[in-house]
């Protein structure tokens, strides 16, 4: 395997990584993020820092989830809605902090030329772990490279940065502190693996 594609298959694996640390805690979801040890080994030493996996257990799940639902879900105000519709600045001023905004239909675009079909009953086409599952998916196929660098630039690097930003300053659990940290870390790597050949 050569080196670019090696570093593929890390970015690929630290996107689907990240889908799965951004989607609702549940226990059976926790319980499966110690496996993540192998692939942090694998990704660490490509990102200046390293990849510290945000470290939680089962016994966090009921308080996981609290401070889920506050940042993310509600009832109530939202402080950090996980949608990149809310994020987007560069739409009309009515359609600023909405739901199911502009960006969707390219996004619909880029899943279907994956062949990814979204069941928006579960979660919308601009959910973090959404778009994070689609990199994952796209930069583990051979010719996915040109849909994975257009989901970056021009989907993730535009209201992630800023997301994860209010994430760190919103959140009261240490977790989702780290976890914020650590996407906008390891989301500035993945231009460097798009662009190579």
């Amino acid at each position: 395997m050569s080196a670019p594609d090696t570093d593929l298959n890390i970015a690929a694996s630290g996107a689907l990584l990240l889908a799965r640390w951004w989607a609702r805690p549940l226990v059976p979801v926790i319980a499966a993020w110690p496996d993540a040890a192998e692939v942090d080994a694998a990704i660490s030493p490509h990102l200046s820092g390293g990849l510290p996996v945000p470290s939680c257990s089962t016994d966090e799940a009921d308080a996981m989830l609290t401070e889920y639902e506050r940042l993310f879900v509600g009832p109530g105000p939202v402080p950090c809605p996980p949608y990149e519709s809310y994020w987007r600045t560069d739409v009309l001023p009515y359609q600023r902090h909405a739901l199911m905004g502009p960006c969707v239909d390219d996004l619909m675009q880029q899943y279907r030329a994956l062949g990814i079909v979204i069941d928006q009953a579960k979660e919308l086409p601009d959910h973090v772990a959404v778009e994070f599952e689609a990199l994952g998916f796209a930069l583990s196929l051979p010719d996915g490279q040109d849909v994975a660098k257009q989901l970056t630039e021009a989907h993730l690097d535009v209201w992630i940065p800023q997301w994860c930003t209010a994430v760190v300053e919103t959140s009261k659990n240490r977790f989702y502190k780290e976890l914020a940290a650590l996407t906008a870390q390891w989301l500035r790597h993945i231009p460097a693996v798009t662009a190579k050949d």
